[in-house]
């Protein structure tokens, strides 16, 4: 399961939660394939983001960008003191995947415009 921002949903990609407005109607339910179509339907609505099955989406790959690079050292650094607690290194580990998942979403927007 990984949480995508709705710029880097492809077709074929299946839903593992259903996809909601912010009012609760649910646009698309779990399951469901994503198609062309119905992303451009969700982008519409306002979903800035999507749960999808598996790991589609390789975000280890932006570790290149200088960007993503300064904030994982700085995390690094804040995180210092609290190698030995789960908590905090459960805390350092989601913060991260959300840099991951904003440098993925910089990337798409950046070869979008090109």
């Amino acid at each position: 399961m990984q949480k995508i921002p709705i710029n880097l949903a492809q077709p074929g990609m299946e839903l593992e939660k259903p996809a909601c407005t912010e009012s609760g109607q649910v646009l698309l339910a779990k399951g469901a394939k994503l198609t062309e179509n119905a992303i451009k339907i969700l982008e519409k609505k306002g979903i800035k983001s999507l749960t999808v099955k598996g790991e589609p989406l390789d975000l280890e790959g932006l570790a290149t960008s200088p960007s993503f690079q300064k904030r994982i050292e700085r995390l690094d650094y804040l995180f210092r003191y609290y190698k030995d607690d789960p908590f905090m290194q459960k805390i350092k580990k989601l913060i991260k995947n959300y840099f991951q998942r904003k440098a993925a979403s910089e990337l798409a927007a950046s070869s979008e415009g090109e």
